[in-house]
This record gives C-alpha cells, sequence and structure tokens, in this order.
C-alpha cells in the first residue's frame, strides 16, 4: 500500500498531484472516503485554474513527495478518464468504471480495495446521495467534508 498517513490525506486539498515522469496533472480540490472503511480511496483533481473538468485518481498507489502527490499513471491517461459528474458520491457504475480506466481490481461487493482493518476518524460525510445515484447498488464512495465547513459541529447540541 501506499507509504504515508492515511490520518494526513483530508489535509490534502490544494496539493499539487503529479504523474509517473514528475509531469503536472492538477490540484486535489476533493478526497473521497470508502463508506465500509472510512480510507480515503480518491482524490477528485482539477487540471487547470481555468479548467472546469475534474478527473478522478485512486490513492491506491500514491506516493508522497514533499507537498506534491504522486500516482503511477501518465499525464494522459488521467486526463483520458472517464468524466463523472463530482455530485458528493459516486455510484457503483462510476466506481466501476474508474476502477476498470485505472487497471485496478473492482468488487462492488467489498470495500474499495481496502483491508477493513484500518479505520480513519472522519469529520464528517455528506448525508443524502444525489436522485438517481443508486441504480447500480449501494453507494460506497462518498466525499469528505472538512470539520470547519461542518455548520453543525459546533453547535452543542
Amino acid at each position: 500500500m501506499s507509504g504515508f498517513d492515511f490520518d494526513d490525506v483530508p489535509n490534502w486539498r490544494g496539493r499539487d498531484v503529479i504523474d509517473e515522469r514528475g509531469y503536472a496533472v492538477g490540484v486535489i480540490t476533493d478526497i473521497y472516503m470508502d463508506d465500509v472503511t472510512g480510507r480515503p480511496e480518491w482524490v477528485e483533481v482539477k487540471p487547470g485554474v481555468f479548467s472546469h473538468h475534474v478527473t478522478f485518481l485512486p490513492l491506491s498507489q500514491a506516493t508522497l513527495h514533499g507537498m506534491r502527490v504522486q500516482v503511477p499513471y501518465a499525464q494522459s491517461h488521467i486526463h483520458d478518464a472517464p468524466h463523472i459528474d463530482p455530485h458528493g458520491r459516486l455510484s457503483a457504475d462510476e466506481e466501476a468504471r474508474l476502477y476498470q480506466h485505472y487497471g485496478l481490481d473492482y468488487d462492488p461487493a467489498s470495500p474499495s480495495g481496502a483491508d477493513g482493518e484500518f479505520i480513519v476518524p472522519v469529520d464528517k460525510a455528506d448525508v443524502e446521495a444525489p436522485a438517481g445515484t443508486r441504480e447500480g447498488g449501494r453507494l460506497r464512495l462518498r466525499r469528505h467534508v472538512p470539520a470547519e465547513q461542518d455548520p453543525d459541529r459546533n453547535r452543542g447540541d
């Protein structure tokens, strides 16, 4: 698995991502966690300042190089990834398409490639999935919402 602290991954928003040769891919805009394990599994990356497109990258083989995250894929392969609208959750179909594109094994009945023992404390997860995203079965990957963006966190209810 990767050589980084999974507890730190939610702090990676804004970090640069580089491809296997060190070329710039984009900036991490969001983290997607596995609902079963609580483990960060995918990052959403915006390729450029003026781009409206985002792409998803798996964390399973990512490595940390200073403040940059390196993935073992060519820049062109990353930019050819399936276009998925970032709506807070990935359906089983969207997840399967991404796993296939990156050549990773995918089993919709098990956690997203995680070993089940490791659980990352999660501040808060998006609770409701958008309409029309449950057709492929149970949703497992959801966007991580940082504690400072959670208006209910400091209420003291």
